[in-house]
């Protein structure tokens, strides 16, 4: 096992880069053009628009392939020409810094996100979860989570309200 430690912003990681790497080869199709609805093909037309060039740094340093999400969600077109999208990745390792999952109150076994903003478009977050995960052994993974809102490109498909 090969830890690797980054930082970034306000968080620290250790990760095992060469494991992380070997469960992103196995990974044939991402989330969204495994599911093959309209709003994930939207999602997976213009992938290399949505991350931040520091997103996909950091995603890289990490042993991520960040052309392969696990799952993307579309929620809404929240104004004209702009729909907001979530989606995780994983990596095998610890973190440092703020956990996004925040537990609701009253006893309750959900919880919300608290993402922080990279840009306009684009909030990322971390916490301990194995969501949908590639990965053979779910534990010490880590789930990125993050948020973006980005335009309908698909001019043969009717964009969604």
């Amino acid at each position: 096992m090969s830890r690797v430690k980054l930082g970034f912003k306000n968080w620290n990681f250790s990760v095992d880069k060469q494991t992380t790497l070997e469960a992103y080869e196995q990974v044939e199709t991402s989330g969204a053009e495994s599911c093959g609805c309209d709003n994930c093909l939207n999602f997976a037309a213009q992938r290399t628009n949505v991350y931040p060039n520091e997103i996909k740094e950091l995603l890289t340093e990490l042993g991520i392939n960040w052309m392969k999400e696990v799952e993307v969600s579309h929620y809404a077109r929240t104004a004209p020409e702009q729909h907001y999208y979530s989606g995780r990745f994983h990596f095998l390792g610890t973190f440092d810094g703020k956990n996004c999952e925040i537990p609701l109150q009253g006893g309750s076994n959900g919880f919300s996100l608290d993402l922080t903003p990279i840009s306009e478009t684009f909030s990322i977050g971390f916490r301990h979860s194995s969501d949908l995960t590639a990965f053979s052994d779910k534990n010490k993974l880590v789930q990125i989570e993050f948020e973006c809102k980005i335009p309908w490109v698909l001019t043969e498909k009717s964009e969604p309200d």
